[in-house]
């Protein structure tokens, strides 16, 4: 061959590769979930060898990196059309780059085209041959594993035929243990027809479960069967089991026909038969209406939060926890001793029910959770998982809709000739350390730190109505609302004074200034702490 040629071809080798790269790319998608500098390296080593052959009439380094590509490509999944293809795309390559160059470069490749094509069917047929070899060893090794399985096959059959000379004997026992067993889980068991789509088994769990009894269910169409349970819809649950051959765990809340609410967990899996063919579908209803209600009765005792972690836990609970940047919001009734002096206890009861009712709804509202209730004081707790700030304005968000929505319960009070009520409110954010703490029988989640105890002073320090900040949680919020910095205050315990910022209420929500109402339990005396001027020193 011409040593014009190669002279060409090396000379222009970056096109030509860039070029060969592009058109395997684009005629072939597979070849784009490769590693595409791979691709490239497997091209440059290509594109040498082709030359090496060219040159010195010797295709073996050629054809063992041919041989060596198509088995792993055969590995990937390619098709041996698209290896030889990869291979074939050289040819119009190399001619579009000698059209590119001129008729010089054109009459080259011309002179020179008979045996750069042979070369390169020889090696398209080399791959093909060794995609086939990569096959055949990839089935053989296929073939011994379904030769090991069908060993295993045949054993099974041996036993099988010796378990049936005793079938007859065995199966009224086996029916009757499948029985026993199916009864004795706490799972309710259906079994539906593939066919009509009629009950074939329905279980004494089931029965507990629905309250609906096995006699009006064997034998019917379950959607007749079940009609009269509300948040069951069973065409529904049918068209998945059809589509996909099962119903992944399903969490439904269903009203029976009596009116009983019940919680459940719902799975189903097709029925097969002997032969693999689908004859049925096995339903499993789990009652979790106990789970449920204990979720929502503990949750009305500590947060909601706490009472996951207790019911994922596979371990006793353990004095443990960890770090975290929250913010803490303490709130307090002003004047508290002196309502517990003058109002009967049943009447306090009633106040403080109204009270908290307001703080809990406004802290949930804004993604908070009660820790502690501390007599009429309330520690909450806000810890988004985006950032410090979205905590401090959450937790400021709510404490101005707690005082607005105080403020509307005591206009209504008063309007009845009740007492009012007035909080103080702190804020304050910081790291702390988040976790249980108490003693292997008794343990409390909660936070622990500084910021807490500054929190709690900040609103030992507030007076009726207002919402004192600390410094770190009024850098978070200063651009969302209007703050106003009440110098530097040395709180009641601590050593270092700190910076003390108020919340500036909208007008609308800033706590009126209304006249003792008429009430005949006792004179309106709040604590004379709430009408002094703010203090400048150390809170005692």
């Amino acid at each position: 061959m011409s040593s014009s040629i190669l002279s060409l071809l090396r000379s222009h080798r970056s096109r030509f590769l860039d070029r060969l790269s592009l058109r395997i790319l684009e005629s072939l998608p597979h070849y784009r979930l490769t590693c595409l500098p791979e691709l490239r390296n497997n091209l440059e080593g290509f594109f040498d060898d082709l030359i090496q052959a060219i040159q010195f009439h010797n295709t073996d380094q050629l054809m063992q990196r041919a041989i060596a590509i198509s088995q792993k490509r055969a590995d990937q999944g390619f098709s041996v059309c698209e290896i030889v293809r990869a291979v074939l795309l050289s040819l119009p390559v190399i001619r579009e780059i000698a059209s590119d160059l001129g008729d010089c470069a054109i009459q080259v490749v011309e002179q020179s085209w008979v045996e750069i094509e042979a070369t390169l069917h020889q090696l398209a047929a080399i791959i093909a041959d060794g995609y086939v070899e990569a096959v055949s060893r990839k089935l053989a090794g296929q073939n011994q594993e379904l030769n090991h399985l069908n060993q295993q096959l045949r054993l099974r059959e041996q036993v099988l035929a010796l378990e049936n000379s005793q079938v007859s004997q065995a199966l009224n026992s086996v029916n009757e243990f499948n029985h026993r067993v199916i009864e004795s889980l706490t799972s309710g068991v259906v079994v539906v027809d593939r066919w009509s789509q009629t009950v074939t088994l329905y279980s004494c769990r089931m029965e507990e479960i629905l309250g609906i009894p096995a006699k009006e269910v064997m034998g019917r169409h379950i959607s007749e069967t079940f009609a009269g349970i509300q948040g069951l819809d069973v065409k529904s649950l049918v068209a998945k089991v059809l589509m996909s051959g099962r119903l992944p765990l399903t969490k439904l809340h269903l009203t029976m026909p009596n009116g009983q609410q019940r919680s459940v967990y719902l799975r189903a899996q097709r029925l097969l038969n002997a032969n693999g063919d689908a004859e049925g579908t096995v339903v499993v209803v789990d009652d979790i209406t106990e789970r449920e209600l204990l979720i929502d009765s503990f949750s009305r005792y500590v947060s909601r939060d706490v009472v996951q972690r207790l019911l994922v836990r596979s371990q006793p609970l353990e004095l443990d926890g960890e770090r975290r940047v929250c913010t803490l919001l303490f709130v307090d009734i002003r004047g508290f001793t002196e309502l517990s002096e003058i109002l009967p206890p049943e009447v306090l009861h009633e106040l403080l029910n109204d009270y908290f009712r307001v703080i809990i709804d406004a802290i949930a509202a804004y993604g908070g959770f009660i820790d502690k209730f501390i007599g009429d004081k309330v520690m909450a707790i806000f810890k988004q998982p985006s950032s410090a700030a979205d905590s401090a304005n959450a937790a400021v968000e709510a404490a101005m809709a707690i005082q607005q929505r105080l403020q509307r319960l005591s206009r209504d009070r008063i309007s009845r000739g009740e007492i009012p009520l007035y909080v103080g409110i702190g804020i304050n954010t910081g790291e702390v350390f988040l976790g249980n703490i108490g003693s292997d029988e008794r343990m409390d989640f909660t936070a622990i730190g500084d910021a807490v105890n500054v929190a709690d002073r900040l609103q030992n320090l507030a007076r009726r109505g207002e919402i004192l900040l600390g410094e770190a949680t009024a850098q978070l919020v200063r651009d969302r609302v209007q703050i106003v910095e009440r110098g530097v205050q040395i709180l009641r315990g601590r050593i270092a004074p700190i910076n003390v910022f108020e919340l500036k209420l909208p007008r609308a929500a800033q706590p009126a200034q209304v006249p003792a109402p008429t009430c005949s339990l006792a004179p309106l005396t709040l604590a004379d702490r709430d009408l002094k001027p703010y203090p400048s020193s150390a809170v005692g």
